[in-house]
């Protein structure tokens, strides 16, 4: 199994997790585990189209994303968009929710109903990425 391959069924891993822990009222844990989700599926892109888990010195990750969506084949405006997802879920969810302890659903529920759609968008973009 690759590199790809296994942060993508740890990030399915975790996506399950946390939707079993908002049933159960646990939105603090929920958050952690979306964020885990995402951060290991967008590792799946990155290391899959660019080569690096991370961002050189110098390169922001929103910028590092993006470039990782638009050479996987996203136009510049959904690339934009979920470099922005990638963003809100680790400043909002894993900053504010999980270690700020604060939950507001309007604001965080929505960002964590929105990871199975990016997770499976960055599994669809691996399994069909064929370099270039």
């Amino acid at each position: 199994m690759s590199s790809c391959e296994e942060h993508l069924d740890v990030a399915r891993h975790h996506l399950t997790e946390a939707y079993k822990l908002l049933e159960r009222g646990n939105p603090f844990d929920a958050a952690e585990k979306v964020w885990a989700a995402v951060r290991h599926a967008t590792m799946a892109l990155t290391l899959k189209v660019l080569g690096e888990a991370t961002p050189p010195k110098g390169l922001s990750w929103r910028s590092f994303v993006k470039e990782a969506f638009i050479k996987a084949g996203l136009s510049e405006s959904e690339a934009s968009r979920w470099a922005s997802y990638y963003i809100d879920v680790r400043d909002k969810l894993h900053g504010d929710c999980f270690y700020g302890l604060t939950y507001e659903e309007e604001e965080h529920k929505p960002l964590m109903e929105g990871a199975r759609e990016y997770v499976d968008l960055i599994e669809k973009l691996v399994v069909g990425y064929r370099g270039g």
